[in-house]
């Protein structure tokens, strides 16, 4: 498996966001100058990128817009499918399952946990919730890659550990807090305040 560096994961992802608007808009052909003033990102820049994943699209034609969102999905996945599990089932966890895009493609949600009794063995868009204590053998059943936590502060830690011993190398957290876990298991903390703050002071600048 090629090794992908975490800035060009971040830029084909920009590029993947643009195709899909794109594709809805029904524009079959797209150059790396369109893609550029969508994302900011050099034109220099993404026919680099894009050159590295492989022979795709004509000069001074571009790139079919279908046919450069699968090259890019296949590039950056590198695998079949995509397994996620949830841990929280509260409003921001129920919003995360009814997500249509988790859904389709090769990006699956396959389990949720929850310590509350009256959520366990519920299906929420075909997502059955487990126990929390049952998550080891769910993970390992399921072959998940990566966790989301999305239950509270004071959580968050123990569902990191869990997460952890259950053999999961990818963390979504969700939760207003860090969390510690081997080095060997990326973290990806998404604050949505902080989120929101940055952004506000951007656009005041």
């Amino acid at each position: 498996m090629k090794k992908i560096s975490p800035n060009t994961i971040n830029r084909v992802l920009l590029y993947l966001r643009v195709l899909e608007d794109l594709i809805k808009d029904k524009r079959y052909l797209v150059s790396s100058g369109d893609i550029s003033r969508f994302t900011g990102v050099s034109d220099v820049q993404i026919r680099k990128d894009i050159s590295s994943f492989g022979k795709v699209g004509t000069p001074r034609i571009g790139y079919r817009t279908i046919e450069l969102k699968k090259v890019l999905k296949d590039f950056i996945l590198q695998c079949d499918v995509v397994r996620i599990v949830l841990f929280g089932v509260g409003n921001l966890g129920k919003a995360i399952l009814k997500y249509p895009g988790f859904n389709k493609d090769r990006i699956k949600v396959v389990a949720a946990f929850d310590r509350l009794g009256s959520r366990i063995n519920k299906k929420i868009n075909s997502v059955i919730v487990y126990p929390v204590e049952r998550a080891p053998e769910v993970i390992k059943r399921l072959r998940a890659d990566i966790g989301i936590i999305a239950v509270p502060k004071k959580s968050a830690q123990g569902v990191a550990d869990i997460m952890v011993l259950s053999g999961l190398r990818g963390i979504v957290n969700f939760s207003p807090c860090p969390i510690n876990v081997p080095k060997s298991v990326m973290v990806k903390d998404i604050d949505l305040t902080i989120e929101f703050l940055s952004l506000c002071c951007s656009i005041k600048a």
